[in-house]
């Protein structure tokens, strides 16, 4: 015998001596409960007989306490033997002679006879009563219980909460621990409590589990397979799937019809709602890959039509400079060579930001935080912007305070060279194009803003997504693939920060970024 099923053994034994403790518990309390009221009773009686009251009276007051037991008392058994003890308290106390079993009276046996009838019928009819009123209510409750596990359901997230949701409704209903066994592949996974009462001598039946999961039926106590079972095991699953097993740990007390009834109810319930959840996962997983498919075609029609721009213009500048450069002045091949330069370097920063993109959105990318003067990176950001910066004024506002950001400093140079390039695209030459940074709270503030035309409202919500470009289209000979303020906005977001587009006064559009700040070191710091 292994060291599980010696402890499996144990565990049941023990919880086989808590009911049967339990059971001689309530039996003990329910006779003291009837011998007390019979005491109170008699009391009662004696009280009357000394104030001068009928028999009559004295056999109401044993009548009523008959009543009183059936009220208190789970069984018939005590109304039959509390009828029995009224008749002979009442012919030992209170008829002549006293304090004998003996009669003297022809009335005294049909009184006898009459007080046990309408003791014993009353107390039937009372404790039946009570039984009624509690099936009812018991009933409601269980209404109650199945109308909210629909409600419940509805309001589940994932699997997971579904699966706690059967254990608190089914322990709610039968006031007892509940497991689940999750199916992986055509096999049985190991079972967990999913009831939140949580048990402590659980019983593992994983064989008893698997016989439910392959007849998809129940089995183990109160069903046609493994009666014997310390548990009642009910296979969860649609027509078209099985999800998992339930187990009731009902410590080998069969359940009723009515409490098996319910508990298919319930599982039942459970089954749709994980079918419904696994079929709501499933469309937005496909959505997911359809949005995909259309980000890769995007990205391919997008490389395909910007970047035929460019490498044309650079095949042909060299073209003409390897087949007729005796032809050309010194001005015109120098105006060639900047113009090759100018597109290979628009390129490669395309090609940068496109890596960058990918590596943000795969989570490949581990920031290099350190603490830096925001001024310093902004001027280290003007010397890699484009060269058509000459044909715009470029102003930068410094901060006469020093301030100090938490940041990944190629990320956020190249960030800021991005938003600076997207101005200078977007806007005339000659325009103005301003640098600004400040304190936030918590934070450091860095704008871009021009006087250019401004980003219209329609576009002002997409303008960060990738692959989307001034108008809502794909450019198509104009050197812009999306991917710059897309690579923004990640990159920003990465730090804990945001980035925002507005409208400049009195037109343009100026784009603002927020990035951790960091307090200036003390002295003695």
């Amino acid at each position: 015998m292994t060291v599980g099923n010696a402890l499996h053994l144990d565990l049941s034994s023990l919880e086989e001596k808590l009911n049967l403790w339990t059971r001689h518990a309530r039996v003990s309390t329910e006779i003291l409960r009837a011998v007390g009221i019979m005491v109170v009773v008699t009391a009662m009686s004696m009280l009357l007989d000394n104030l001068g009251f009928t028999e009559t009276s004295i056999v109401i007051t044993y009548v009523l306490g008959v009543l009183v037991i059936a009220l208190v008392t789970s069984r018939r058994i005590y109304c039959l033997v509390a009828s029995i003890l009224s008749v002979v308290a009442f012919n030992f106390f209170f008829t002549t002679p006293r304090y004998s079993l003996l009669v003297w009276g022809p009335e005294y046996p049909g009184t006898f006879l009459v007080m046990f009838v309408v003791g014993l019928l009353a107390s039937t009819l009372a404790m039946r009563l009570r039984e009624q009123a509690e099936a009812a209510q018991e009933a409601s409750r269980r209404l109650q219980v199945l109308l909210s596990t629909d409600q419940l359901l509805s309001d589940c997230g994932d699997a997971e909460q579904i699966v706690h949701v059967i254990g608190s409704q089914l322990e709610a209903l039968l006031k007892k621990d509940v497991v689940w066994y999750s199916v992986e592949g055509d096999r049985l996974g190991p079972s967990r409590l999913i009831s939140p009462g949580g048990g402590s001598a659980l019983a593992d039946e994983p064989s008893i589990a698997r016989r439910a999961l392959v007849n998809l039926s129940p089995a183990g106590a109160g069903s046609s397979s493994f009666s014997a079972a310390q548990g009642f095991y009910l296979p969860v699953h649609t027509p078209n799937e099985t999800f998992g097993v339930v187990g009731i740990m009902s410590c080998g007390e069969a359940l009723d019809e009515e409490e098996q009834a319910t508990c298919l109810s319930v599982v039942g319930e459970a089954a749709i709602a994980l079918e419904r959840e696994r079929a709501i996962r499933e469309r937005e997983e496909a959505a997911v890959l359809a949005k995909n498919e259309q980000l890769r075609a995007n990205l391919l029609r997008s490389i395909s039509h910007d970047l035929r721009t460019p490498l044309t213009a650079i095949s042909g500048n060299a073209d003409i400079l390897l087949t007729a450069p005796e032809s050309l002045s010194e001005a015109s091949k120098t105006k060639l060579i900047a113009d090759i330069y100018d597109d290979a370097q628009w390129l490669n920063g395309t090609v940068e930001n496109l890596l960058t993109v990918t590596k943000l959105e795969d989570g490949n990318v581990r920031l290099t935080l350190t603490c830096e003067v925001v001024d310093d990176i902004i001027d280290e950001a003007l010397r890699h912007v484009s060269a058509d910066a000459s044909r715009h004024e470029i102003t930068v506002e410094h901060n006469d305070d020093l301030l100090l950001a938490r940041m990944d400093v190629h990320l956020i140079v190249q960030v800021i060279v991005n938003l600076v390039n997207n101005a200078i695209s977007h806007t005339p030459a000659g325009s103005h194009i301003a640098i600004s940074d400040r304190r936030e709270d918590e934070f450091v503030s860095i704008s871009v803003s021009d006087d250019g035309p401004g980003v219209p409202e329609t576009e002002k919500d997409r303008i960060f997504d990738l692959f989307y470009t001034t108008g809502g289209s794909l450019s198509d000979g104009n050197k812009g693939v999306g991917l710059g303020l897309a690579l923004c906005r990640a990159v920003v977001e990465a730090h804990g920060g945001i980035i925002t587009v507005g409208d400049n006064a009195p037109h343009g559009a100026v784009f603002r970024f927020t990035l951790p700040a960091e307090e200036v070191p003390t002295d003695g710091e």
